[in-house]
């Protein structure tokens, strides 16, 4: 019996979540709405200048374990961050919260710019999110940190797509597929803010297409993932055609809900209240988290997609992208009613 339900491999992020006003995005220079990559050393100036901010263990997969935990999973993630102040906060979240933390803290060095990931999230009044950060030692990962043992023992395997930008990452990405794909264990993408304009990305996006089973992304994402022309409006005949290759496809759009692609079918899973929004930051890595922990527990795909539903408006009505309460209590009458 598999141990994990969801083992990820992604970002060691720490996030530093802030309210600012649109004159401060402007002040530094910063893409509004978008991320927007820094050194270190920039990033620490700006974080100086920030009110009132709070300091939360983030990072896009490392978030959906921490939902899949959440609601009683069992979850492991695998990364790689410094033996500095945020690396040692992000590992003890994870002690926290249950989930397997398979994270080496390598030496600190403030001289090189060498240190744990982070992202500042800044928020303005409307709402929207504002990233900038810096992948720090998260591309450093290789061989040596993939947990082979630990992906042997899960159901799901969950890829941020961030990780095969690097082709240091990319090389132990690969080593991590190999073992899922020979024990059996499926393989899930995220496709998170790539650019997929990139020259170096095409390789990425092969990547993802011939060895995901399950893709997770917004519906630019999606189209930008299988060069889907932003002005077509068959976005979903062809989604369908491609879930009939045997891949589940899960497609966010924002307040609009999500659309889920399988063989059995197309699904579409409306949003929850969103009345109470406090910080939208993680609501689509609750999604990805809750929609895997129904399909590795083998529910049906429209209750794996209202679940995340329900997960998703519960991240937003608090700071950050990780649960204040245990999903599992939050969201037990749905659980007990969906549980096979």
């Amino acid at each position: 019996m598999n141990k994990f339900d969801v083992t990820a491999i992604g970002t060691a992020f720490v996030d530093i979540v802030a309210n600012v006003t649109e004159d401060f995005l402007e002040h530094y220079s910063l893409t509004k709405g978008q991320g927007n990559v820094l050194p270190i050393s920039v990033l620490r100036e700006i974080r100086k200048n920030l009110l009132d901010s709070r300091v939360i263990p983030g990072g896009t997969v490392a978030n959906a374990v921490a939902v899949v935990a959440s609601l009683g999973g069992g979850a492991a993630f695998i990364g790689k961050a410094c033996d500095d102040t945020t690396g040692e906060n992000f590992k003890r979240a994870f002690d926290e919260t249950g989930v397997k933390s398979c994270v080496p803290l390598v030496a600190f060095d403030r001289d090189v710019d060498r240190a744990t990931a982070r992202c500042l999230v800044l928020v303005t009044p409307d709402h929207d999110r504002t990233f900038a950060f810096n992948f720090g030692v998260c591309e450093e990962i290789d061989d040596a940190d993939i947990d082979v043992e630990t992906i042997r023992n899960s159901k799901i395997l969950f890829i941020d797509g961030q990780m095969l930008v690097s082709r240091r990452a990319r090389q132990a990405v690969s080593l991590a597929l190999k073992t899922a794909k020979d024990e059996g264990v499926r393989v899930a993408f995220n496709m998170h803010d790539l650019n997929f304009r990139a020259v170096a990305v095409q390789e990425v996006i092969e990547t993802i297409r011939s060895q995901a089973d399950i893709l997770i992304g917004n519906e630019r994402e999606i189209r930008g993932c299988f060069e889907i022309d932003a002005n077509a409006v068959d976005l979903d005949a062809f989604m369908g055609v491609l879930a009939e290759r045997g891949q589940i496809l899960a497609m966010t759009r924002g307040a609009k809900g999500a659309c889920l692609f399988s063989h059995e079918g197309v699904s579409t899973v409306p949003s929850e209240n969103h009345q109470s929004v406090v910080d939208s930051t993680g609501a689509g890595d609750a999604f990805a988290g809750a929609f895997l922990y129904g399909l590795a527990r083998g529910f049906s795909l429209p209750a794996a997609g209202k679940l995340a539903a329900l997960s998703a408006a519960e991240i937003i009505r608090v700071w950050g992208g990780r649960p204040e309460k245990p999903l599992s209590v939050v969201l037990k009458s749905y659980l007990d009613s969906v549980r096979p």
